[in-house]
């Protein structure tokens, strides 16, 4: 089965997150093919289509917010997952809050996923610039200074489960029926 995985990545952290996504995928039977959103022409020849973006702002990244304006059509009815690096995945009930409060906003009727992953990303201090840096103390109600939430907050074992269960998703569709322990 093949699965043409899309991302948007500001600063490199959402594109680790697509390449170990694949890895695990391939691992399990799974032709990934890995490609950043703005080298995408094609979506003709795979079964299957992950979308994955950082999130800034409480929405998707322009180029990913702009893939799914004009692929809507070819996406619509097609088997789609979806998954999101975000800050806010690292708080109590963050994943609640981006389902919540972020997902309406980037989803639309005709677009629907079979499965979404909801994963805290990395922030390079050094790599982001201070509107950057005021947007994150912003958005955290200024009660936690900028830099403190520097560092690498993705949970790998949460994001290999969710690639797992994809890849058992995508068994089943093709009839192979999910992977046995």
């Amino acid at each position: 089965m093949r699965i043409l995985s899309v991302y948007a990545s500001a600063h490199g952290s959402t594109a680790e997150v697509a390449r170990f996504i694949a890895d695990v995928w391939r691992g399990r039977g799974i032709d990934p093919e890995v490609a950043d959103v703005g080298s995408v022409h094609s979506l003709e020849g795979y079964n299957a289509y992950a979308l994955g973006s950082a999130i800034h702002n409480g929405l998707w990244l322009p180029e990913m917010a702009t893939f799914v304006r004009r692929s809507r059509a070819a996406l619509s009815g097609r088997l789609a997952f979806l998954w999101l690096t975000c800050l806010r995945a690292i708080e109590p009930g963050g994943y609640a809050y981006v389902t919540n409060n972020y997902l309406p906003n980037m989803l639309s009727g005709s677009l629907s996923f079979h499965r979404i992953g909801i994963f805290a990303g990395r922030i390079d201090m050094a790599t982001i610039s201070q509107d950057e840096a005021w947007t994150l103390t912003f958005r955290y109600d200024g009660s936690r200074d900028a830099s403190t939430l520097g560092g690498d907050h993705r949970d790998w074992s949460a994001i290999r489960a969710w690639a797992e269960r994809v890849a058992d998703d995508l068994r089943i569709v093709s009839g192979q029926g999910p992977r046995q322990s």
